[in-house]
Protein backbone atom coordinates (compact mmCIF):
# COMPACT_ATOMS: atom_id res chain seq x y z
CA UNK A 1 0.00 0.00 0.00
CA UNK A 2 2.85 2.40 0.82
CA UNK A 3 4.48 1.65 -2.54
CA UNK A 4 1.25 2.46 -4.39
CA UNK A 5 0.86 5.67 -2.42
CA UNK A 6 4.45 6.66 -3.19
CA UNK A 7 3.94 6.03 -6.92
CA UNK A 8 0.73 8.10 -6.95
CA UNK A 9 2.47 10.94 -5.11
CA UNK A 10 5.63 10.92 -7.22
CA UNK A 11 4.70 9.73 -10.74
CA UNK A 12 7.37 11.78 -12.54
CA UNK A 13 10.11 10.45 -10.25
CA UNK A 14 9.02 6.85 -10.79
CA UNK A 15 8.65 7.16 -14.57
CA UNK A 16 11.95 9.04 -14.93
CA UNK A 17 13.69 6.42 -12.81
CA UNK A 18 12.31 3.61 -14.94
CA UNK A 19 13.34 5.40 -18.14
CA UNK A 20 16.83 6.03 -16.76
CA UNK A 21 17.20 2.35 -15.86
CA UNK A 22 16.16 1.29 -19.36
CA UNK A 23 18.67 3.72 -20.86
CA UNK A 24 21.36 2.23 -18.63
CA UNK A 25 20.73 -1.16 -20.25
CA UNK A 26 21.41 0.41 -23.65
CA UNK A 27 24.36 2.53 -22.50
CA UNK A 28 26.02 0.60 -19.63
CA UNK A 29 27.26 2.64 -16.65
CA UNK A 30 30.72 4.09 -17.14
CA UNK A 31 32.89 6.93 -15.79
CA UNK A 32 31.22 9.31 -18.28
CA UNK A 33 28.04 9.12 -16.18
CA UNK A 34 29.55 11.54 -13.66
CA UNK A 35 29.79 14.22 -16.35
CA UNK A 36 26.07 13.86 -17.16
CA UNK A 37 25.00 15.49 -13.91
CA UNK A 38 25.05 19.24 -13.37
CA UNK A 39 26.11 19.06 -9.73
CA UNK A 40 26.00 22.84 -9.27
CA UNK A 41 22.30 22.89 -10.14
CA UNK A 42 21.63 20.00 -7.74
CA UNK A 43 23.53 21.72 -4.92
CA UNK A 44 21.76 25.05 -5.45
CA UNK A 45 18.39 23.31 -5.58
CA UNK A 46 19.08 21.56 -2.27
CA UNK A 47 20.20 24.85 -0.69
CA UNK A 48 17.00 26.53 -1.80
CA UNK A 49 14.82 23.66 -0.56
CA UNK A 50 16.52 23.77 2.84
CA UNK A 51 16.16 27.54 3.29
CA UNK A 52 12.50 27.48 2.25
CA UNK A 53 11.80 24.57 4.60
CA UNK A 54 13.50 26.59 7.34
CA UNK A 55 11.20 29.54 6.65
CA UNK A 56 8.18 27.25 6.81
CA UNK A 57 9.35 25.74 10.11
CA UNK A 58 9.88 29.24 11.51
CA UNK A 59 6.19 30.02 11.03
CA UNK A 60 6.59 32.87 8.59
CA UNK A 61 3.72 31.65 6.41
CA UNK A 62 1.42 31.27 9.42
CA UNK A 63 2.12 34.88 10.33
CA UNK A 64 1.27 35.97 6.79
CA UNK A 65 -1.96 33.95 6.95
CA UNK A 66 -3.01 35.70 10.13
CA UNK A 67 -2.45 39.11 8.59
CA UNK A 68 -4.55 38.17 5.56
CA UNK A 69 -7.54 37.12 7.63
CA UNK A 70 -7.33 40.25 9.75
CA UNK A 71 -7.20 42.72 6.86
CA UNK A 72 -9.77 41.29 4.42
CA UNK A 73 -13.23 42.90 4.61
CA UNK A 74 -14.94 41.59 1.45
CA UNK A 75 -14.93 38.36 -0.50
CA UNK A 76 -13.04 40.06 -3.34
CA UNK A 77 -10.35 41.51 -1.07
CA UNK A 78 -9.84 38.17 0.71
CA UNK A 79 -9.56 36.21 -2.55
CA UNK A 80 -7.36 38.91 -4.10
CA UNK A 81 -4.93 38.85 -1.18
CA UNK A 82 -4.63 35.08 -1.37
CA UNK A 83 -4.23 35.00 -5.15
CA UNK A 84 -1.67 37.80 -5.36
CA UNK A 85 0.29 36.34 -2.46
CA UNK A 86 0.61 33.10 -4.42
CA UNK A 87 1.82 35.11 -7.41
CA UNK A 88 4.54 37.06 -5.60
CA UNK A 89 5.58 34.52 -2.95
CA UNK A 90 6.13 31.87 -5.64
CA UNK A 91 8.87 34.05 -7.11
CA UNK A 92 11.08 33.29 -4.11
CA UNK A 93 9.91 29.97 -2.69
CA UNK A 94 8.68 28.11 -5.82
CA UNK A 95 5.14 27.55 -7.02
CA UNK A 96 4.60 24.30 -5.10
CA UNK A 97 5.69 25.74 -1.73
CA UNK A 98 3.46 28.77 -2.32
CA UNK A 99 0.45 26.53 -2.96
CA UNK A 100 1.23 24.21 -0.04
CA UNK A 101 1.32 27.28 2.20
CA UNK A 102 -1.81 29.11 1.01
CA UNK A 103 -4.25 26.56 -0.46
CA UNK A 104 -5.17 24.96 2.90
CA UNK A 105 -5.63 28.45 4.37
CA UNK A 106 -7.87 29.39 1.43
CA UNK A 107 -10.10 26.36 1.93
CA UNK A 108 -10.45 27.14 5.64
CA UNK A 109 -10.89 30.91 5.23
CA UNK A 110 -13.54 30.73 2.51
CA UNK A 111 -15.57 28.11 4.37
CA UNK A 112 -15.37 30.03 7.68
CA UNK A 113 -16.40 33.33 6.08
CA UNK A 114 -19.37 31.88 4.18
CA UNK A 115 -18.05 32.24 0.62
CA UNK A 116 -17.23 28.61 -0.14
CA UNK A 117 -19.09 28.99 -3.45
CA UNK A 118 -16.05 30.97 -4.64
CA UNK A 119 -13.59 28.26 -3.61
CA UNK A 120 -13.04 26.59 -6.99
CA UNK A 121 -12.51 29.86 -8.83
CA UNK A 122 -10.14 31.11 -6.14
CA UNK A 123 -8.06 27.91 -6.02
CA UNK A 124 -7.79 27.81 -9.80
CA UNK A 125 -6.62 31.42 -9.92
CA UNK A 126 -4.19 30.79 -7.04
CA UNK A 127 -2.71 27.87 -8.97
CA UNK A 128 -2.37 29.91 -12.15
CA UNK A 129 -0.89 32.80 -10.15
CA UNK A 130 1.70 30.54 -8.52
CA UNK A 131 2.68 28.98 -11.85
CA UNK A 132 2.98 32.35 -13.60
CA UNK A 133 4.57 34.34 -10.79
CA UNK A 134 7.21 31.65 -10.38
CA UNK A 135 8.32 31.95 -14.00
CA UNK A 136 9.81 35.41 -13.43
CA UNK A 137 12.70 34.34 -11.20
CA UNK A 138 15.44 31.74 -11.21
CA UNK A 139 14.04 30.21 -8.03
CA UNK A 140 10.36 30.22 -8.90
CA UNK A 141 10.41 27.26 -11.26
CA UNK A 142 13.03 24.56 -10.72
CA UNK A 143 13.76 24.30 -14.44
CA UNK A 144 14.60 28.02 -14.57
CA UNK A 145 17.69 27.46 -12.43
CA UNK A 146 18.86 24.63 -14.65
CA UNK A 147 18.16 26.39 -17.95
CA UNK A 148 19.73 29.63 -16.71
CA UNK A 149 23.00 27.78 -16.07
CA UNK A 150 22.91 26.56 -19.69
CA UNK A 151 21.76 29.78 -21.31
CA UNK A 152 24.72 32.10 -20.81
CA UNK A 153 22.25 34.86 -19.93
CA UNK A 154 22.97 37.39 -17.21
CA UNK A 155 20.47 37.78 -14.39
CA UNK A 156 19.19 41.03 -15.91
CA UNK A 157 18.80 39.44 -19.34
CA UNK A 158 16.79 36.61 -17.79
CA UNK A 159 14.43 39.08 -16.08
CA UNK A 160 14.03 41.12 -19.28
CA UNK A 161 13.19 37.94 -21.22
CA UNK A 162 10.38 37.00 -18.81
CA UNK A 163 9.18 40.50 -17.86
CA UNK A 164 6.59 41.00 -20.67
CA UNK A 165 4.99 37.62 -19.97
CA UNK A 166 4.97 38.25 -16.22
CA UNK A 167 3.35 41.67 -16.66
CA UNK A 168 0.69 40.26 -18.98
CA UNK A 169 0.07 37.45 -16.48
CA UNK A 170 -0.34 39.97 -13.67
CA UNK A 171 -2.81 42.00 -15.74
CA UNK A 172 -4.84 38.89 -16.61
CA UNK A 173 -4.93 37.81 -12.97
CA UNK A 174 -5.99 41.29 -11.87
CA UNK A 175 -8.79 41.25 -14.42
CA UNK A 176 -9.93 37.83 -13.24
CA UNK A 177 -9.88 38.95 -9.60
CA UNK A 178 -11.97 42.01 -10.47
CA UNK A 179 -14.74 39.66 -11.64
CA UNK A 180 -14.99 38.07 -8.18
CA UNK A 181 -18.04 39.51 -6.36
CA UNK A 182 -17.34 41.86 -3.44
CA UNK A 183 -19.52 40.62 -0.58
CA UNK A 184 -19.20 41.72 3.02
CA UNK A 185 -17.40 39.11 5.09
CA UNK A 186 -18.64 37.86 8.42
CA UNK A 187 -15.53 36.69 10.26
CA UNK A 188 -16.47 33.48 12.07
CA UNK A 189 -14.96 32.35 15.32
CA UNK A 190 -12.84 29.76 13.55
CA UNK A 191 -11.40 32.26 11.13
CA UNK A 192 -10.75 34.74 13.92
CA UNK A 193 -8.93 32.04 15.87
CA UNK A 194 -6.84 31.24 12.78
CA UNK A 195 -5.93 34.91 12.48
CA UNK A 196 -4.78 34.96 16.09
CA UNK A 197 -2.81 31.75 15.58
CA UNK A 198 -1.17 33.30 12.55
CA UNK A 199 0.51 35.84 14.78
CA UNK A 200 1.74 33.02 17.04
CA UNK A 201 4.48 33.21 19.62
CA UNK A 202 7.92 34.11 18.38
CA UNK A 203 10.45 32.28 20.52
CA UNK A 204 14.14 33.04 20.29
CA UNK A 205 14.67 29.75 18.44
CA UNK A 206 12.01 30.60 15.87
CA UNK A 207 13.43 34.07 15.36
CA UNK A 208 16.91 32.61 14.94
CA UNK A 209 15.60 30.03 12.47
CA UNK A 210 13.77 32.70 10.49
CA UNK A 211 16.79 34.99 10.34
CA UNK A 212 19.17 32.16 9.41
CA UNK A 213 16.83 30.89 6.69
CA UNK A 214 16.42 34.36 5.19
CA UNK A 215 20.20 34.83 5.17
CA UNK A 216 20.79 31.41 3.58
CA UNK A 217 18.19 32.10 0.91
CA UNK A 218 19.91 35.41 0.16
CA UNK A 219 23.28 33.66 -0.07
CA UNK A 220 21.72 31.11 -2.40
CA UNK A 221 20.59 33.89 -4.74
CA UNK A 222 24.10 35.36 -4.70
CA UNK A 223 25.66 31.99 -5.49
CA UNK A 224 23.34 31.62 -8.49
CA UNK A 225 25.10 34.68 -9.91
CA UNK A 226 28.47 33.04 -9.17
CA UNK A 227 29.12 35.13 -6.05
CA UNK A 228 30.07 32.12 -3.97
CA UNK A 229 30.46 28.35 -4.05
CA UNK A 230 27.36 26.13 -4.16
CA UNK A 231 29.02 23.14 -2.48
CA UNK A 232 30.26 25.19 0.48
CA UNK A 233 26.85 26.85 0.84
CA UNK A 234 25.20 23.42 0.97
CA UNK A 235 27.58 22.33 3.73
CA UNK A 236 26.92 25.58 5.61
CA UNK A 237 23.15 25.16 5.28
CA UNK A 238 23.26 21.58 6.57
CA UNK A 239 25.41 22.65 9.52
CA UNK A 240 23.14 25.58 10.42
CA UNK A 241 19.99 23.47 10.43
CA UNK A 242 21.71 20.63 12.29
CA UNK A 243 22.19 23.14 15.11
CA UNK A 244 18.96 25.16 14.91
CA UNK A 245 16.35 22.61 13.83
CA UNK A 246 17.18 19.13 12.53
CA UNK A 247 13.60 18.65 11.36
CA UNK A 248 14.39 21.04 8.52
CA UNK A 249 16.89 18.51 7.19
CA UNK A 250 14.39 15.64 7.39
CA UNK A 251 11.41 17.70 6.22
CA UNK A 252 12.79 18.61 2.79
CA UNK A 253 11.32 16.74 -0.17
CA UNK A 254 14.48 15.38 -1.79
CA UNK A 255 12.47 13.77 -4.60
CA UNK A 256 12.93 16.86 -6.80
CA UNK A 257 16.78 16.84 -6.91
CA UNK A 258 16.71 13.05 -7.29
CA UNK A 259 14.34 13.43 -10.24
CA UNK A 260 16.79 15.91 -11.78
CA UNK A 261 19.57 13.33 -11.44
CA UNK A 262 17.39 10.69 -13.13
CA UNK A 263 16.78 13.02 -16.08
CA UNK A 264 20.46 13.92 -16.29
CA UNK A 265 21.28 10.22 -16.65
CA UNK A 266 18.46 9.63 -19.16
CA UNK A 267 19.34 12.58 -21.40
CA UNK A 268 23.06 11.84 -21.11
CA UNK A 269 22.50 8.32 -22.35
CA UNK A 270 20.26 9.52 -25.18
CA UNK A 271 23.00 11.92 -26.27
CA UNK A 272 25.40 8.98 -26.32
CA UNK A 273 23.34 7.55 -29.21
CA UNK A 274 24.40 9.88 -32.09
CA UNK A 275 21.79 8.82 -34.64
CA UNK A 276 18.84 9.11 -32.27
CA UNK A 277 20.12 12.36 -30.78
CA UNK A 278 20.59 13.98 -34.21
CA UNK A 279 17.09 12.97 -35.30
CA UNK A 280 15.54 14.57 -32.23
CA UNK A 281 17.62 17.72 -32.74
CA UNK A 282 16.31 18.08 -36.30
CA UNK A 283 12.70 17.62 -35.16
CA UNK A 284 12.99 20.17 -32.35
CA UNK A 285 15.14 22.73 -34.20
CA UNK A 286 13.22 25.95 -34.90
CA UNK A 287 10.18 24.73 -32.94
CA UNK A 288 11.60 24.86 -29.43
CA UNK A 289 8.91 26.99 -27.78
CA UNK A 290 5.96 25.11 -29.23
CA UNK A 291 7.64 21.76 -28.58
CA UNK A 292 8.32 22.76 -24.97
CA UNK A 293 4.70 23.83 -24.44
CA UNK A 294 3.30 20.63 -25.95
CA UNK A 295 5.76 18.35 -24.16
CA UNK A 296 4.96 20.04 -20.84
CA UNK A 297 1.28 19.13 -21.26
CA UNK A 298 2.21 15.45 -21.17
CA UNK A 299 5.19 15.12 -18.83
CA UNK A 300 5.09 18.53 -17.03
CA UNK A 301 7.43 21.45 -17.56
CA UNK A 302 10.40 20.46 -15.37
CA UNK A 303 11.15 17.14 -17.10
CA UNK A 304 10.32 18.76 -20.46
CA UNK A 305 13.12 21.28 -19.85
CA UNK A 306 15.54 18.55 -18.80
CA UNK A 307 14.76 16.42 -21.83
CA UNK A 308 14.64 19.04 -24.58
CA UNK A 309 17.70 21.00 -23.46
CA UNK A 310 19.92 18.15 -24.64
CA UNK A 311 18.80 18.56 -28.24
CA UNK A 312 18.81 22.30 -28.89
CA UNK A 313 20.96 25.31 -28.17
CA UNK A 314 18.00 27.71 -28.20
CA UNK A 315 17.69 27.83 -24.42
CA UNK A 316 15.78 31.15 -24.46
CA UNK A 317 12.91 29.47 -26.29
CA UNK A 318 12.98 26.55 -23.85
CA UNK A 319 12.80 28.94 -20.89
CA UNK A 320 9.73 30.62 -22.35
CA UNK A 321 8.17 27.37 -23.56
CA UNK A 322 8.50 25.47 -20.29
CA UNK A 323 7.38 28.45 -18.17
CA UNK A 324 4.36 29.16 -20.35
CA UNK A 325 3.83 25.41 -20.71
CA UNK A 326 3.10 25.18 -16.99
CA UNK A 327 -0.40 26.27 -18.02
CA UNK A 328 -2.80 23.88 -19.72
CA UNK A 329 -3.39 20.39 -18.37
CA UNK A 330 -3.40 19.47 -14.71
CA UNK A 331 0.02 17.84 -15.05
CA UNK A 332 1.62 20.59 -17.16
CA UNK A 333 3.00 21.86 -13.85
CA UNK A 334 3.15 19.29 -11.08
CA UNK A 335 2.40 22.10 -8.61
CA UNK A 336 -1.13 22.21 -10.04
CA UNK A 337 -1.77 18.76 -8.58
CA UNK A 338 -1.19 20.17 -5.10
CA UNK A 339 -4.23 22.45 -5.31
CA UNK A 340 -6.34 19.68 -6.83
CA UNK A 341 -5.37 17.19 -4.12
CA UNK A 342 -6.13 19.67 -1.33
CA UNK A 343 -9.46 20.56 -2.93
CA UNK A 344 -10.36 16.88 -3.30
CA UNK A 345 -10.18 16.45 0.48
CA UNK A 346 -12.37 19.49 1.22
CA UNK A 347 -16.00 19.27 2.21
CA UNK A 348 -18.51 18.98 -0.68
CA UNK A 349 -15.67 18.78 -3.23
CA UNK A 350 -16.72 18.64 -6.89
CA UNK A 351 -13.61 17.44 -8.79
CA UNK A 352 -15.36 17.43 -12.16
CA UNK A 353 -16.35 21.08 -11.89
CA UNK A 354 -12.88 21.97 -10.61
CA UNK A 355 -11.25 20.35 -13.66
CA UNK A 356 -13.65 22.12 -16.02
CA UNK A 357 -12.96 25.55 -14.49
CA UNK A 358 -9.23 24.80 -14.28
CA UNK A 359 -9.07 23.83 -17.96
CA UNK A 360 -11.09 26.87 -19.07
CA UNK A 361 -8.97 29.42 -17.19
CA UNK A 362 -5.69 27.73 -18.10
CA UNK A 363 -6.68 27.63 -21.76
CA UNK A 364 -7.45 31.36 -21.77
CA UNK A 365 -4.20 32.31 -20.02
CA UNK A 366 -2.12 29.96 -22.19
CA UNK A 367 -3.65 31.35 -25.39
CA UNK A 368 -2.97 34.94 -24.29
CA UNK A 369 0.69 34.23 -23.50
CA UNK A 370 1.20 32.35 -26.77
CA UNK A 371 -0.28 35.29 -28.68
CA UNK A 372 2.23 37.55 -26.92
CA UNK A 373 5.04 35.16 -27.82
CA UNK A 374 3.92 35.18 -31.47
CA UNK A 375 3.73 38.99 -31.48
CA UNK A 376 7.25 39.14 -30.00
CA UNK A 377 8.55 36.78 -32.70
CA UNK A 378 9.38 34.06 -30.20
CA UNK A 379 7.26 31.39 -31.92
Amino acid sequence: MRIKSFIRSNPVFVIAGAAALVSMLIVPPCPAYASYIDWRTIQLLCCQLLSVQGLMRSGVFSDISGLILKRASTSRSLCALLIFLCFFVSMLVTNDVSLISFVPLTILALSRTGISDLLIRTLVLETIAANLGSMFTLFGNPQNLYLFNLSGLSGLQFLILLAPYTLLSLALIAGSVFLIPARKLEMGAGAQKKAEEGRGSKSKRRRALRLASACLLTLCILVVFHLGNAFFLLILSAAVYAVLDRKVLTGVNYILPLTFIEFFILTGNIQALPGFSQTLSRIIGGRELVTAVLTSQVISNVPAAMLLSSFTGNIRALILGTDIGGLGTLIASMASLISFQFYGTSRDARPGKYLAVFTLYNGIFLAALLILAAAAGAL
